[in-house]
C-alpha cells in the first residue's frame, strides 16, 4: 500500500484443480471465468485507486501554487497604478517613463540635454509683464527678466526634466 488510507482490492486466483470434482465441466468454466474477471475487477479497481492517489497529490500541489499566486496577487493588487481608475492615486519611489499626459494630452515628456546651467542670482519673486522700460530702466528690467528665466530653469533641472 502507498498511504494508509489507500485501498487495495487483493483478488485470490481460482484455477481448476481447486474447484470440486461434482461441479459439471460447464459449472467450472463458468467460476473460472468469474475468478478472471473478478481479479480483472481488482486490478482495474487499484490502477483507479492509484490514479485517484496521483491526482489528489497533483491536486494538493496546484493548491500550493494558488495560494502562493493568491498572495503575490495581493501584494501587487496594492501596489499598482491603475490606467482606467477615475479615483486619485498616489506613486513614491522612483518611476520609469518615457513621458507623462493627462486627457491625452503629453504634460512631461524625456529629459532634454544640452543646456549649460546659468549662474548668478535667481528670481522667483513677482513681477510685471507689461511694464514699458525706458531707455535707463531697460538693464534693470532685462536683469529681473535674466534672473527670472534662471529661477524656471533651475526648477526644471530640480525635476530632471532638463540637463
Amino acid at each position: 500500500m502507498a498511504k494508509n488510507d489507500d485501498v487495495q482490492v487483493l483478488p485470490t486466483p481460482i484455477n481448476a484443480q481447486m474447484l470440486p470434482s461434482n461441479f459439471s465441466r460447464a459449472y467450472q468454466l463458468y467460476v473460472l471465468q468469474q475468478s478472471n474477471s473478478m481479479v480483472n475487477i481488482a486490478n482495474k479497481a487499484n490502477s483507479a485507486g492509484r490514479d485517484a492517489n496521483t491526482a489528489q497529490e497533483q491536486n494538493e500541489e496546484q493548491d500550493k501554487t494558488i495560494a502562493s499566486q493568491g498572495e503575490a496577487l495581493k501584494q501587487i493588487n496594492g501596489d499598482y497604478v491603475s490606467k482606467s481608475a477615475t479615483d486619485a492615486q498616489s506613486v513614491g519611489g522612483s518611476l520609469g517613463a518615457t513621458s507623462f499626459t493627462v486627457n491625452g494630452i503629453q504634460v512631461v515628456g524625456g529629459r532634454v540635454t544640452g543646456f549649460t546651467p546659468a549662474t548668478g542670482s535667481a528670481s522667483s519673486g513677482a513681477f510685471n509683464a507689461d511694464a514699458d522700460f525706458d531707455p535707463d530702466s531697460a538693464p534693470g528690467g532685462l536683469k529681473e527678466a535674466r534672473q527670472r528665466i534662471k529661477a524656471l530653469e533651475d526648477a526644471l533641472r530640480a525635476h530632471g526634466l532638463i540637463d
